[in-house]
């Protein structure tokens, strides 16, 4: 006996089915190989319920610009050239001064001030330049004073300008003039030097160094005055006075403006 006979088809028809049967078999194990070759295994991705997130970039603090110093135009003009190192201005006598009550001040600063009894006020040195202002070559000394005066309150201060030249070894003054005061009037808005010509802008009506014309309170001042002096080959002599109208205006602790060209 064959083997396996007992398990064969009985008739050529059966024996072709099962023929058939495995042919297909085979091609669809064929055609499952090619689809999916050894070594083939399929990736599940699987979700995560924890993202990661990068940290994000912190952006950079923008540097902002340093803010540049304070510079003073004027600073040049405070260096103390050789025809006046010998001279201080912060210990010095500047003459003697008449005061209200008709009795002379002698005004000789001591480290820069001079205190004026029974608590009437102070003179003290604002500041020092030097610039040629004659048109000889040399530098002169303009000297910048401030006098405040006191009785039931203080009057928020004078200016009083001195310009100095050499001669021969010894100091002249060849100008000197003294502003009204902030809390009265003709306090000084600006002093300008441009050449041989000083410049002086006081707050009020200034036909002399006090107001004539007071506003309505202590400090607010109306209208204001311009002045132009001229060296005439021997002193400043003033040449233009002019009254300009402006709204009253406080000026309490108002800083002049000082400039040279």
């Amino acid at each position: 006996m064959r083997p396996f006979s007992k398990f064969a088809p009985n008739d050529a028809a059966e024996l072709k089915a099962v023929i058939f049967a495995v042919v297909f078999c085979g091609m669809f194990i064929a055609f499952l190989t090619a689809m999916h070759p050894p070594g083939f295994r399929k990736v599940h991705r699987r979700s995560s319920d924890h993202l990661t997130i990068p940290t994000p970039m912190r952006p950079e603090k923008l540097l902002e610009p340093e803010p540049q110093p304070f510079e003073d135009s004027n600073e040049r003009f405070r260096k103390v050239p050789e025809n006046f190192k010998y001279v201080d201005f912060r210990n010095h006598s500047y003459g003697f001064y008449g005061g209200t009550n008709g009795r002379q001040i002698d005004l000789t600063l001591t480290e820069s001030e001079l205190q004026l009894p029974n608590n009437a006020g102070w003179f003290s040195l604002r500041d020092v330049y030097y610039k040629d202002v004659t048109g000889d070559g040399k530098a002169e000394a303009i000297v910048r004073l401030s006098h405040v005066k006191c009785g039931g309150s203080c009057d928020g201060g004078a200016d009083i300008f001195y310009i100095y030249k050499q001669r021969n070894g010894h100091l002249e003054n060849i100008w000197q003039y003294e502003t009204g005061s902030y809390g009265y009037g003709c306090g000084l808005k600006s002093f300008t030097i441009a050449g041989n010509q000083v410049v002086l802008e006081l707050f009020g009506h200034c036909p002399k160094p006090a107001m004539d014309d007071p506003g309505p309170s202590k400090f607010v001042v109306k209208n204001m005055t311009f002045l132009l002096f001229t060296f005439n080959g021997q002193r400043f002599v003033r040449e233009v006075i002019e009254f300009l109208p402006m709204e009253p205006t406080n000026v309490k602790n108002f800083e002049p403006r000082t400039a040279f060209y």
